[in-house]
């Protein structure tokens, strides 16, 4: 009984939750590659900028953030456009 109680108060939480954030962080979602349009836009940015992270695709991620003052405009704008 207690488990119920607790599914019924939490998943609501959890649903909510989920739903902010997706209204948050635009699709795609992170780890997500995004477009052909976006991979090419950022494509010479991440094989000069954060080329030992290539193949990990939250480290390159990581990579465009700490290197936002380098990186160029359409990449940048690239990471504005999904909320990074």
């Amino acid at each position: 009984m207690l488990r119920l109680i607790a599914v019924l108060v939490v998943a609501p939480a959890i649903l909510a939750s989920s739903a902010a954030w997706a209204q948050q962080f635009p699709l795609p979602l992170p780890g997500s590659r995004g477009t052909d349009e976006d991979q090419k836009a950022c494509q010479r940015d991440a094989t000069t900028l954060c080329k030992p992270y290539l193949g990990d695709d939250m480290a390159v991620l990581s990579c465009f953030q700490s290197q936002r003052q380098k990186l160029s405009t359409s990449c940048r704008k690239v990471l504005e456009k999904y909320g990074q």
